[in-house]
Formats: C-alpha cells, sequence, structure tokens
C-alpha cells in the first residue's frame, strides 16, 4: 500500500508577514511597550555610541593639536659638523606620502640680523629677540594662531613685513600691526601679531620674515636652505609615516632627523583603543536590555494567545506556521522599535555634543547596522516563545482559552 504524500505548505512569505503585521497592530498598546524596549535599547546604543564618539573625537584633537600627529624633519651635521641642508624637493616629496595632511617649511634664517624697536637702538641690544624665516604654510603646521593682523600669502611673502610672535611683540613695545620695526638695517611693516606659536614655540620670541624676501634681499651661503619641514599627519597616522619621512625627503641620505612627541601618540592611542572598547560594551548592555524587553513581551503574547493558537492549529496549521508567526511579530516589534531608537538616540548624542561643546559625531556603523541589529536580537530573543507556541498542542490550547 503506497502512503499518499503530505501535503505542502501554502503557508507563504506573504501570508507570514501579513499574519504577523495583523498581530502586532491589533493589539497597539502591547506593540508600543515592546517596541518601546527595544527603541530605548537602540536609542542607548546610538546616544551612547555618539556621545563616546564625540567625545573621542574632541579628545584626539585636542592631543593632535598639542602635537601627537606632528613628526619634525630637520637636517643633522655631516662628516665635518655641518648640516647637510634638506633638498629644496623635501616638501612637495614629503607632502606625496600617504597619510601626510600637511607640510609647514621653515628656510634658514641670516646670520647676524635681529630685530630692533628702531634704528637708533645699539646693535647689541637684541632683547633675546631672533628672526625666523617661514613660508605661508607653516601657520597650519604648527597650529599657530594670530591674535591680530594677518599671515604670509603669495603676495606678502615678497615684501618687506614680518609677523612678530607673542613675546616678541610685548618686548618691542607692539600691540596691533600696521607699526614698524628695524630689522637688519631697513624698516619692515608688521602685518601681523601672533596669539600662540603653537608647536614651533622657538618662533614666540621672533620677527617672521617671508621666505621669498629673504632668498631676493640677503645674501649668504645657506640662503634659502631648509631649516626645519613640520609635517602634520592625518589623524592616527603618524606613526605610519615616521619611518617614511627620512626616505621621502632626503632619498639615500643618512643626515636627516624625525623627530616626534612619541609620548602624546602614545598617549592617543590608548585613548582611542580605551573609548572604542567602552562604546563596544555600552553597545553590548544596551542592546541585552532590548532583548530582554522583547523576551518578556513575547513570552506573555504567547500565553494570552493560546487560543488563537488552538485554533489555528485545529483549521490545520502546523507547528512551523505557528513558530514563524511568532518570531516574525517579534522581528517587526523590534524592527520599529530600533528605528525610532535611532531616531531617538541620534537627536541625543546631538543634543549631548551641542551642550558640551563638541563636534557631532554619529558612527556611520551604528546608524547603517542598528535597524538590523534590532531585528536580530528580536528573532533571537523571540525565538524561545515562538518554539513554545509551536509545541501547544491544539486540545490544550483551546481548554487553555
Amino acid at each position: 500500500m503506497t502512503r499518499a504524500p503530505a501535503a505542502r505548505s501554502r503557508f507563504r512569505c506573504s501570508d507570514v508577514l501579513r499574519t504577523a503585521w495583523s498581530g502586532v497592530v491589533s493589539r497597539p498598546q502591547r506593540t508600543v511597550l515592546a517596541s518601546l524596549g527595544v527603541a530605548l535599547g537602540i536609542g542607548a546604543l546610538t546616544a551612547l555610541s555618539g556621545a563616546a564618539a564625540s567625545n573621542q573625537a574632541q579628545l584626539l584633537a585636542e592631543l593632535d593639536r598639542m602635537g601627537a600627529n606632528l613628526a619634525i624633519v630637520t637636517a643633522t651635521p655631516g662628516p665635518d659638523d655641518v648640516p647637510v641642508p634638506l633638498p629644496q624637493t623635501a616638501p612637495e616629496m614629503v607632502g606625496r606620502v600617504d597619510g601626510v595632511a600637511e607640510v609647514g617649511v621653515f628656510e634658514t634664517a641670516p646670520e647676524d640680523v635681529h630685530v630692533y624697536r628702531t634704528d637708533l637702538v645699539p646693535a647689541t641690544e637684541t632683547n633675546g629677540l631672533d628672526v625666523a624665516v617661514a613660508r605661508p604654510d607653516v601657520l597650519g603646521a604648527i597650529e599657530a594662531t594670530l591674535a591680530s593682523g594677518r599671515w604670509f600669502d603669495e603676495a606678502t611673502r615678497g615684501l618687506p613685513v614680518t609677523v612678530l610672535g607673542r613675546t616678541a611683540a610685548d618686548r618691542l613695545g607692539i600691540s596691533t600691526p600696521g607699526d614698524r620695526v628695524w630689522i637688519g638695517g631697513h624698516w619692515y611693516g608688521v602685518i601681523g601679531i601672533l596669539d600662540s606659536a603653537g608647536l614651533a614655540t622657538e618662533i614666540d620670541t621672533a620677527a617672521i620674515l617671508g621666505d621669498r624676501w629673504v632668498r631676493d634681499s640677503f645674501a649668504g651661503a645657506d640662503i634659502g636652505d631648509l631649516s626645519a619641514l613640520y609635517v602634520r599627519a592625518e589623524p592616527g597616522r603618524i606613526d605610519q609615516i615616521t619611518d617614511t619621512l627620512p626616505s621621502a625627503a632626503s632619498p639615500g641620505s643618512p643626515f636627516v632627523t624625525v623627530s616626534t612627541l612619541t609620548e602624546l601618540a602614545d598617549a592617543r592611542t590608548t585613548a582611542d583603543d580605551s573609548l572604542h572598547t567602552l562604546g563596544l560594551v555600552l553597545a553590548g548592555i544596551a542592546l541585552l536590555v532590548g532583548a530582554v524587553g522583547i523576551a518578556n513581551t513575547m513570552v506573555v503574547t504567547v500565553l494570552e494567545r493560546r487560543g488563537e493558537i488552538g485554533l489555528r492549529r485545529s483549521l490545520g496549521a502546523r507547528s512551523v506556521h505557528v513558530a514563524v508567526q511568532f518570531l516574525t511579530e517579534a522581528a517587526i516589534l523590534a524592527l520599529v522599535g530600533g528605528i525610532a531608537g535611532l531616531v531617538l538616540g541620534a537627536a541625543a548624542a546631538a543634543i549631548i555634543a551641542a551642550v558640551s561643546g563638541q563636534p557631532v559625531v554619529i558612527p556611520a556603523e551604528v546608524v547603517a547596522v542598528s535597524p538590523g541589529v534590532a531585528v536580530l536580537v528580536g528573532a533571537l530573543a523571540g525565538l524561545a516563545p515562538a518554539l513554545r507556541a509551536a509545541r501547544l498542542s491544539p486540545t490544550v490550547a483551546l481548554r487553555a482559552a
């Protein structure tokens, strides 16, 4: 006797979604409460991740401003204790290194040239002030700021003008641009005064001249030589470029030194790793809260809907149909809560960052994966209640109803 093959299931995907959605919308209060748990979890995940990322961005930016991403390339003395100058192509070659953001160039200053308030001051009364020669790109590379006036540009770098360091201006008794000082036997107009010398502290007590003017106006064997390159790395990439800079600046030369603020760079790496780990831990706690909320809701839902389960089973629904229905309901609840939580969390993170004066940073990976994570967590949380519903026999379910 041949046994008839079992009938195939006709519970299609569209049927699953329609039935699950009916279960969700037919109980709006329970849906709101269940989704609220997931929304709070995903919202907490997004808000905490955003707040941690904003705090991390501000801290790393502060460390970078302090020099964590700075390298200084200089020439070292050769065999005769005479510095071997860096080639003129060094700034361009260093700028091409992957990971380099900015390159600021200082050139060799003329010897025995000092700055005075007037031409009547004796030459020996230098007041501890020096002269420095800079290219226009220095200001950003060393994170210097202007108190007033302006920095060199393509026009002023070739004119008899100067920018004074903060201390140099104080000692010369100059508080605003527009005045003039005596340098190397000529008058120079003051076009700017630094508020902070940034990481090149030596220019705080210097009168800074434009590189093009010095090359055209002063004589000397080393005029126009590069004295130092201040190299800014892209955030977090200082260790990657340090070993490459000597060969990029002067290929084949052993007389190149690259110095970095190692302690700051190490502190930056430690802070980056610690804050990233903290963000992951907080995200895990937030997701656990959402999962517990969905699990509790689905357990209660199964208990309340035993009559419906028994009726469906008696009409021919299989155990797998019941399990898939409740599992899909849990996933839909999680998806609704995940999207709402993502919006609320992003808004909360933005408000926290704005109040704290930090940059608003919402990690892109959090935005991308939050809905999917919510669905996954909801499905896992609803798995046990769904299996419990599937194991109910029709007679027991109907009797309990």
